[in-house]
């Protein structure tokens, strides 16, 4: 297998992931570990990381070391982020604990680390112009990218774990102040973090949608203006009883949601477009997909790799010729590729597997439409077009899947029969 890993050394946690890379450099996560190490606990401008959370960062990194050693991974990077940036003693740390990885740790500044979070935010959403912002734990990175090309990035000392013990009128003042000075953008607002990706599941579960997922999902200003003034009222022990809220992001998530919504104010944004794909995933990447179509076809190939089937690209062209229909043509590929790996129901198998699996270059509107196509193209039935009757008339609906059936049983490994 070919493996790359990266290793997110952050002011609140640390993670490993592993991801799969296939042919064409689409790649899949195929393994994640995560400690809340909070390395930046106690660090303001001037001060030093303290040595006990140096000892809990050397523990979890020898952790990661030894499950890569295990693995036979040797292709990985180590980024440090605004825990070293702001600490007084971030180079001395950064040394000692790369003796521990076996890699030296990459002090990133804050503009690096918002270029490689944009990076793969507009290479795993169908955005082309816009904002995107990654709030971590100590920091807050804010990219603008027009016609998918990422431009200025603006760097501020906001984050969920260094705001966390202050209350919430003063999150509000602080964060005003350093944002004002944002220029306004025409666009989307993209955001990427822990703390947003936990906002939008227990969104998710509150509004009771019946996709069960964040990326490209979409959350309007009003949940998240409800959402700051709800959360900073709450005890911690409360904050942890809500869906999609563990007990170490409930520690973060009331002050990270005061600074997100002080944001969309003043840059008068009406939703957020969640990203799943933040710093690790844009450390694997190469560099921006300029054009839609090809930011598509990428994920689709991936998703043909990732069942070990060689991708029916020419087949999804066929079709979207002659269809003109784009969801039609996406949901015969995938079918598809279902079938060729071996699914005995690729129809029902398709709906599933989308619904459980984050498929890059898609909203999580698309994949709601595509997925349920999927499952009428074997039989119409009521329940999933009720899923997506808010996007698209009945009659249509059904005649779409009518299509797709023709189509998937007049195709065999991408080539018609």
């Amino acid at each position: 297998m070919n493996y790359k890993a990266i290793i997110d050394a952050g002011f609140n946690s640390f993670r490993l992931s592993v991801y799969t890379i296939f042919p064409n450099r689409s790649f899949r996560l195929t393994a994640s570990l995560k400690d809340y190490v909070r390395l930046g606990l106690g660090v303001s401008e001037g001060k030093g990381i303290p040595e006990e959370n140096v000892k809990r960062a050397t523990l979890t990194l020898s952790k990661f070391k030894k499950f890569l050693d295990e693995k036979g991974i040797n292709d990985y990077r180590v980024f440090g982020t605004s825990a070293f940036r702001f600490s007084s003693n971030g180079g001395e740390v950064a040394k000692k604990l790369s003796s521990v990885i076996g890699r030296e740790i990459e002090v990133l500044s804050g503009e690096e680390e918002g270029r490689i979070s944009a990076l793969a935010v507009i290479n795993s959403l169908p955005v082309t112009d816009g904002i995107m912002f990654d709030l971590g734990g100590g920091s807050l990175e804010v990219v603008y990218f027009r016609d998918r090309r990422i431009k200025e990035v603006y760097q501020f000392p906001l984050g969920g774990l260094r705001l966390y013990d202050k209350p919430p009128e003063e999150i509000r003042k602080e964060s005003r102040i350093l944002l004002s000075s944002l220029p306004a953008e025409k666009g989307v607002l993209v955001g990427s973090g822990g703390n947003l990706r936990a906002i939008a599941k227990m969104d998710l579960k509150l509004e009771g949608a019946s996709l069960n997922q964040i990326h490209g999902y979409k959350v309007p200003f009003s949940r998240i203006d409800k959402y700051a003034k709800l959360l900073p009222s709450m005890s911690y022990e409360k904050r942890a009883e809500l869906p999609g809220i563990s007990k170490d992001r409930a520690l973060t998530i009331h002050s990270a949601v005061i600074v997100i919504r002080e944001l969309m104010e003043i840059l008068g944004k009406d939703e957020i477009i969640v990203s799943s794909f933040g710093l690790r995933e844009g450390a694997v990447m190469d560099k921006e997909i300029e054009e839609l179509d090809k930011l598509r076809k990428f994920w689709l190939e991936g998703f043909a790799y990732f069942f070990n089937v060689d991708p029916p690209i020419k087949m999804f062209e066929e079709v979207l010729s002659e269809t003109k229909d784009f969801y039609v043509s996406v949901s015969s590929y995938l079918i598809q590729v279902i079938k060729g790996a071996g699914f005995l129901d690729p129809y029902s198998s398709c709906y599933k597997i989308l619904r459980g699996l984050t498929l890059p270059g898609f909203t999580a509107d698309e994949i709601n439409l595509i997925s349920t196509l999927c499952a009428s193209a074997k039989k119409y039935k009521k329940k999933y077009y009720n899923k997506v009757k808010k996007m698209i008339d009945r009659d249509i609906f059904i005649s779409k899947s009518r299509i797709i059936k023709d189509i998937s049983e007049s195709y065999e490994l991408g080539v018609r029969k």
